[in-house]
């Protein structure tokens, strides 16, 4: 065979090989975002998407995989209609395949490098992550693909990670604050499955079978119910051959989908009172009903709980704190489920109902009156500096862009929420108020200390 007749082959070759690989995923989008970076989304044929930001200031990257499945989804299951497997699911991620069987997984992940391995499981998703250094992401990619293909599912794992998850709900249980919080969400929710703890009661997860912990695994552990978040020391044409290697072969699945049952309209505030064995002093939580994460109305709702909340300047700091009735006080906007939060934990000489009214005035305040410019500078400013810090850090940038995506679909939202902050003045946090903080749309919940008993001599 002559040189020409050679070159011509290779070249044939090499092109046939290049239309190949770009079959086997797409460029979905390219995203330039305002600090000049460029954020990239891919799909494969099966539906695994990929979001890609290079970074290259270190050699080390951060890789998530975040599946849309939390206990929204299982308790709406028409063949589930419980909670706890998504969380147990979390556990029994850990437990090992015939490749790498139980303990494997964490041993070479540790060997690599891997450092903030974990994952976490939520109402509406569950994710995995981890960071390593780059020059091991085939490897950390061969370890999690294969967990998520092939996991070894049998009685005794299933049993055994049963127990440790009984185990961690014993121990929630025993917090008073954790108490207080599910409160809240049974107060606030009275038809949505937000009312339902993520990890379950005792009874659904030593209820939980073997079949239905099959059903689970193969039909929302599906790579077209998945996305694989990377930002770090790679490029393209590194990461992407890889992806389609390990997980290009996973098969789709038909995903259930379900609509949230639509809360009745609150007309009047709601209260909710337990004690509690553990408790020393009384536990104060407020939460008022607000819009999801994709309205505008989110910012002024974001930046006036900074106002109230953030830094030794902050509201309930100075009225709450720094006056000896609380220990700690806090505000904050919660995306899902969609309320704003009030936290208090008294001293022990002060009750809930001094806190309450106390809350109750700061907010009237808010009513009444334009914040000042200072005020509004300084929660502007606190703000953005925990947006840009986020974005910053590596792990940080991809919990963003996971965690946006599964709650509202966008996963640029945290990007349009800094530039909507840009936009935001001083008049917007008080119609905020007058819109959403009102006492007939809100639910009360008050934790005390369990009354001492006296014996008799």
């Amino acid at each position: 065979m002559n040189i020409q007749k050679l070159s011509a082959l290779t070249l044939a070759v090499f092109f046939s090989l290049s239309s190949l690989l770009a079959a086997d995923y797409e460029k979905v989008s390219d995203k330039k975002l305002f600090n000049g970076e460029v954020l990239s989304e891919y799909k494969l044929p099966n539906g695994l998407k990929v979001l890609f930001l290079p970074r290259h200031e270190a050699k080390l990257l951060t890789f998530q995989t975040w599946f849309d499945i939390g206990s929204l989804d299982e308790k709406m299951d028409n063949k589930l209609k419980k909670t706890g497997l998504a969380h147990l699911f979390e556990h029994m991620m850990f437990r090992g395949t015939d490749k790498y069987p139980d303990g494997k997984f964490d041993e070479i992940t540790s060997r690599i490098g891997s450092d903030k391995q974990n994952a976490t499981t939520y109402f509406y998703r569950t994710n995995y992550y981890e960071s390593i250094p780059s020059s091991q992401l085939k490897k950390l990619i061969e370890l999690e693909s294969d967990r998520m293909a092939n996991l070894k599912l049998d009685s005794t794992l299933l049993e055994k990670e049963k127990g440790a998850v009984v185990g961690e709900l014993r121990r929630a249980l025993d917090n008073p604050g954790r108490i207080a919080w599910d409160e809240l969400n049974r107060t606030v929710f009275q038809v949505s499955p937000f009312r339902y703890t993520v990890i379950g009661t005792e009874e659904e997860i030593k209820g939980f079978s073997l079949e239905e912990a099959q059903y689970f695994y193969k039909t929302f552990y599906a790579p077209n119910n998945a996305t694989i978040i990377v930002v770090g020391d790679t490029e393209e044409s590194e990461l992407l051959p890889l992806v389609v290697k390990f997980y290009g072969d996973m098969k789709a699945q038909e995903i259930p989908r379900y609509k949230l049952p639509e809360e009745p309209t609150q007309k009047k505030e709601r209260r909710a009172e337990k004690t509690h064995p553990q408790a020393t002093s009384d536990i104060l939580l407020v939460g008022y009903r607000i819009p999801s994460v994709n309205s505008p109305k989110i910012v002024p709702l974001s930046l006036l709980s900074t106002h109230l909340s953030t830094g030794m300047e902050s509201r309930l700091r100075k009225s709450l704190v720094d006056t000896g009735i609380a220990v700690s006080a806090g505000c904050g906007v919660s995306n899902v489920p969609d309320y704003l939060e009030f936290t208090v934990s008294l001293s022990e000489k002060h009750k809930a109902e001094e806190a309450l009214q106390i809350i109750d005035r700061e907010i009237q305040l808010l009513k009444n009156q334009v914040i000042s410019k200072d005020s509004f500078e300084r929660a502007l400013n606190q703000e953005l500096l925990s947006l840009y810090g986020m974005i910053q850090d590596n792990s940080s940038m991809a919990n963003m862009l996971g965690d946006y995506l599964m709650v509202s679909g966008n996963y640029l939202r945290g990007f349009e929420i800094i530039e909507e902050f840009k936009k935001i003045k001083p008049q917007d946090l008080k119609n905020t108020a007058k819109e959403f903080l009102n006492k007939e749309s809100r639910s009360v919940v008050i934790v005390r200390p369990q009354p001492k008993t006296t014996s008799k001599g």
